[in-house]
């Protein structure tokens, strides 16, 4: 990886992180502040929050920086890069192959799959049941923040991909 690439995918990783940070921890202040305490566990507790949130935030935000790399791609600002022949490079090759959205949501299965686990078992070896409004808003921003941070990478390789003829991914 080439040290532009590398400063392009971090300053896009940083930049979502803290926007989604901010953002999410706003909505969810605001969603909540009434509310006395919220649940960890069960139907409307923060793990089902958190699944929800990052299925749709990944989805969404996908949707965004996969045609905004393109672009820069199109541009000559970011160099379409060959991806190794391992594990992660065939999972990118294969979601070059499809259609956007349907690339957008497997990520966000994916990120939701990967990222609410780690955060089910903090919160049982804390021994947490609950949050306070101000609590849940706060760590659903970390939380959203780290998880979109985490996963533009991907989804900027699956972008310069996408621009390699031999991946071109179907607009249709």
């Amino acid at each position: 990886m080439s040290t532009e690439f590398g400063v392009q995918v971090r300053h896009e990783a940083v930049t979502n992180g803290i926007t989604n940070c901010f953002f999410n921890g706003v909505i969810a202040w605001f969603l909540v502040r009434t509310k006395e305490m919220i649940p960890v566990w069960g139907g409307q507790g923060l793990l089902v929050d958190f699944f929800a949130t990052g299925l749709i935030l990944l989805f969404i935000v996908t949707l965004i920086v996969v045609p905004l790399s393109r672009r820069k791609v199109r541009q000559g600002k970011l160099a379409p890069l060959p991806l190794p022949f391992n594990a992660y490079g065939q999972f990118i090759r294969f979601l070059a192959r499809r259609h956007l959205s349907l690339s957008a949501l497997l990520l966000g299965l994916i990120g939701a799959a990967l990222f609410v686990p780690p955060t089910a078992a903090a919160m049982a070896l804390l021994q947490i049941d609950s949050l306070s409004p101000m609590m849940f808003a706060l760590t659903k921003g970390v939380w959203a923040g780290l998880v979109a941070g985490c996963m533009v990478p991907p989804m900027i390789h699956l972008a310069v991909c996408a621009d390699i003829p031999e991946f071109q991914a179907s607009e249709s």
